[in-house]
């Protein structure tokens, strides 16, 4: 069984698309959320709706797990972030759901898997879990509607991977 550690960015956005089912439906069902960040995407920055999909995937989906340690020393991360990594490393995680780029860096470095967001849906839409139709209207919504950050050569390269 996989263990899949999520970082906040990727479950927002899943929430406010309501899709957090794919992180379980591609990467498997043994789900860790650090308390921080569950505090932090329950944050009262979150709307109603996205709040309450949060709480429900949280709560069936994923473990929620206390944990405030840090063998990181990066200037660039949050005390979070630091978690994370850490937790994911000690643990030997076999899955990083992360978007930021320097947590990805340091991940791969110590041989876990890292996924973020886009890449969920283009896994989601390879493997049927949803129809490249649907993962290309999602990339959009997120970028459109929600505020997702991507440059506009990687929103071009993944529609051009999901209309390919």
């Amino acid at each position: 069984m996989s263990v899949v550690v999520c970082d906040a960015s990727p479950l927002i956005i899943l929430a406010k698309l309501d899709r957090l089912h794919l992180i379980t439906d591609l990467l498997g069902n043994d789900v860790v959320v650090l308390q921080c960040v569950a505090d932090e995407v329950l944050g009262e920055r979150a709307g109603t709706l996205e709040r309450q999909r949060l709480d429900g995937f949280l709560s069936t989906a994923a473990t929620v797990t206390a944990f405030e340690d840090s063998d990181i020393v990066a200037n660039a991360l949050s005390v979070s972030d630091c978690y994370t990594l850490t937790y994911s490393i000690r643990n030997a995680a076999d899955w990083l759901l992360v978007d930021e780029r320097l947590m990805r860096r340091v991940t791969t470095e110590h041989g876990i898997a890292v996924m973020g967001f886009l890449g969920l849906l283009v896994g989601a839409a390879n493997r049927g879990i949803l129809t490249r139709a649907e993962a290309e209207t999602l990339v959009r919504d997120a970028v459109g509607q929600h505020d997702l950050r991507i440059s506009v050569a990687l929103y071009q390269r993944v529609l051009d991977e999901l209309q390919g």
